[in-house]
């Protein structure tokens, strides 16, 4: 077989797993009660009211990320309806682009195709990615718009044509003003991180100073500055300083300076957490790691800088930032898939050397269905207790049937996920109230989320609760 004929095999064979893993039980798992019900909410909000400026939680600002992602779940909306596989179709596209995309960086990393392969298996059945692939939020998203930028960048400086390093460069630039339209200046942040400490160290490498390619990285980090900007000047003028300070200044720089005690932990939170990362190929990426360094310092595979200061340079970034939540490293998943990736060909050719090749093809084509079969069913399990245990579409359901009956209903103390639940599945702005009286008057039902045991109450999912109110005596 050719080389040409050996690559398409290859990336049509990933495109067609990624393709079916990642959508075919996409629509089955509906959204759980916390932050997909939130997003969500605010997406579907923006979406009927038109409003595409400021982003609303039940009709309240709620500024904590810019209304990128929000734009994109609208636009699901808007071809699908409002639904749980319109809500997530935004981060199984950017699960799929990712797995595409990292098949190509390996080929700029000079990969050979086969590890090019691997690198994209590796991410698409990675626990944490395939999970985060069924849900409604933001971090998939943007870590496919970071590899974007990230990918772009590098490709921009190993191109040999003009037309080539313009193409990616604009690429690049894309990936970054989306990436802060998706979460901020982290979208700036990371991928201008690793770009920082990789081009001095192919300075010192090859001995020479090569100042095109910062004026290149710091032009695309200007333009996509401003490019951000501009909704923050947009927010400013019609918002005000308040509204202001709290997207730009608060929800940015408050992540690293511990001004947000939401999800703050210690310094070595995550190296704590690493035993649940990246399985069930952390071993493999540990002897990558150590592997990688050892054939870098040997002037061996220095293709291999790149991928691995994509991984430290961030995780010590993130270790730094005063809030973590094991989902912040996502992002990370792409160069750890293509060290991973990498060093299991290795693996494979040691082995190779004993196996007859046919063999090994045979033994990989039964592991890859099997692991997809696998995958599948847990998929469609997973989903079947998860829609009972977690699912707030039955309390809606209930609600809706009670104002049909004439009860006025109220959100009591709401905390966001609900609030996010209630416009999502009632697809309008639902009255709060803070109240101290045990039960709701008899014209009025409550949802409520109280995780005491009382007898007043069906349960629902996430400790949500359904108070009727009842006439005297009855």
């Amino acid at each position: 077989m050719s080389t040409g004929n050996f690559q398409r095999k290859c990336i049509l064979l990933l495109a067609g797993t990624a393709f079916l893993v990642l959508f075919a039980g996409l629509g089955i798992q509906e959204l759980g009660s916390g932050d997909e019900t939130r997003v969500a909410g605010i997406a579907a909000e923006m979406f009927l009211e038109k409003e595409f400026l400021l982003p609303r939680l039940n009709g309240s600002p709620f500024l904590e990320y810019p209304p990128g992602y929000y734009w994109l779940t609208g636009a699901a909306f808007s071809l699908f309806g409002i639904h749980d596989f319109a809500a997530k179709l935004p981060s199984g596209l950017a699960a799929f682009g990712m797995v595409l995309l990292t098949y190509l960086f390996a080929r700029k990393l000079k990969f050979s195709s086969r590890e090019a392969f691997l690198s994209g298996i590796v991410l698409l059945f990675s626990g944490q990615f395939f999970a985060e692939s069924r849900t409604c939020r933001v971090d998939m998203t943007l870590a496919f718009f970071l590899e974007l930028s990230i990918f772009s960048f590098y490709a921009m400086i190993r191109s040999e044509r003009r037309s080539g390093k313009i193409g990616y460069w604009l690429l690049f630039l894309l990936g970054l003003v989306c990436g802060c339209y998706t979460k901020g200046l982290l979208g700036l942040v990371l991928p201008g991180s690793v770009i920082a400490f990789w081009l001095p160290a192919e300075d010192l490498a090859a001995r020479r100073f090569r100042w095109k390619r910062y004026i290149a990285a710091c032009a695309g980090g200007l333009l996509a500055f401003g490019a951000a900007g501009i909704w923050y000047f947009l927010l400013l003028r019609r918002e005000g300083y308040e509204m202001f300070h709290t997207a730009f200044w608060i929800n940015n720089l408050g992540r690293f300076t511990g001004n947000q005690p939401d999800h703050a932990e210690s310094f070595f939170y995550y190296l704590w957490k690493l035993p649940s990362l990246f399985q069930p190929w952390l071993l493999f990426l540990l002897l990558a790691l150590a592997t990688g360094v050892q054939r870098i310092r040997n002037g061996r595979n220095r293709e291999l800088l790149f991928p691995l200061l994509a991984l430290l340079i961030p995780f010590l970034l993130m270790c730094c930032a005063s809030g973590k939540r094991i989902v912040y490293l996502l992002p990370l998943s792409v160069p750890a898939a293509l060290l991973t990736g990498w060093y299991l060909q290795q693996l494979l050719e040691m082995v190779q050397k004993r196996w007859q090749e046919t063999h090994l093809k045979r033994i990989g084509k039964v592991v890859l269905f099997t692991a997809i079969a696998v995958l599948l069913i847990l998929d469609f399990g997973v989903a079947f207790f998860r829609n009972r245990n977690e699912s707030l579409r039955p309390l809606f359901e209930k609600a809706a049937e009670l104002e049909r009956q004439g009860k006025k209903l109220f959100l009591v103390n709401p905390p966001e996920r609900t609030r996010g639940a209630a416009y999502f599945y009632l697809h309008r702005t639902i009255p709060e109230k803070t109240s101290e009286i045990p039960a709701p008057p008899p014209n009025e039902c409550w949802i409520i989320r109280r995780k005491e045991e009382t007898k007043d109450s069906t349960v629902y999912a996430d400790h949500h609760r359904l108070l009727e109110g009842r006439a005297s005596g009855s």
